[in-house]
């Protein structure tokens, strides 16, 4: 028996999809970056304290002022650099929970407008597949069930952008691999240092314990930016035919 199942995509629901990603950008760069705003000014802060707290021990027949004065510094100098990796670390977590967010909207959207046609989606054994076990593998299980509906979404105007959000997201879960290396080659500048030549990913082999990706501002905002683009292009209805058994 062919069943037709449908794709609908409303202009409220729409809506839905991608209002999430203003709120995404508005409270990461009104709320929670600017927590670190005076980063440099509470090292110093730190820094001083800690020097006039050694100062009460501070002894001139057997202590050198300016041994207290280096303490100090490095103090304030280990508490700018943990809050920086906090402040690293926050920044990409925030931009690869926006992918995975993007990627669990359109896996329920397959799944709830396919069995909302009255279509039972079913394994290759013909067993039924409810939705924990239902598009399981990532991004290509979505393009699959896009394709079978007569949308390539490699052909979507911001794909690009969304692919290269994808395999960030990856490389910021796993660190070094196959993502980092697809991605260095569409971003090498993703991977560029200010204090070296190298690749600093293939020297810490981490990319959460370390800084080693130059992700901007605009970066966060293009990738948003796409994501919103993908709600947008896709048609109102989408059609494909299915054989039940």
């Amino acid at each position: 028996m062919v069943v037709k199942a449908q794709l609908y995509l409303y202009q409220k629901l729409r809506e839905r999809f991608q209002k999430p990603y203003d709120y995404y950008i508005d409270v990461y760069f009104n709320k929670v970056a600017l927590v670190f705003n005076n980063l440099e000014e509470e090292a110093n802060e730190m820094a001083q304290s800690h020097y006039e707290e050694l100062g009460q021990y501070f002894d001139p027949d057997i202590h050198d002022e300016a041994d207290f004065a280096d303490f100090a510094f490095e103090k304030g100098l280990e508490y700018y650099e943990a809050v920086s990796l906090v402040k690293y670390n926050n920044q990409l977590m925030w931009i690869s929970t926006m992918y995975q967010f993007w990627e669990q909207q359109v896996r329920k959207f397959l799944y709830d407008e396919i069995t909302h046609s009255g279509v039972t989606l079913c394994n290759e054994k013909g067993q039924e597949i409810d939705f924990k076990n239902y598009c399981t593998r990532g991004i290509n299980a979505i393009k699959e069930e896009f394709a079978d509906f007569g949308q390539d979404l490699e052909k979507m105007k911001r794909w690009s952008d969304i692919n290269e959000l994808r395999l960030l997201a990856n490389v910021i879960k796993h660190g070094d691999g196959g993502s980092a290396t697809e991605l260095e080659v569409l971003r090498p500048d993703l991977f560029k240092s200010e204090i070296t030549e190298n690749n600093l990913l293939k020297i810490h082999r981490t990319v959460l314990n370390e800084q080693v990706l130059n992700v901007s501002d605009s970066d966060f905002i293009k990738y948003k930016e796409a994501l919103q683009s993908f709600w947008e292009e896709l048609p109102e209805r989408l059609y494909c035919e299915i054989h039940e058994v």
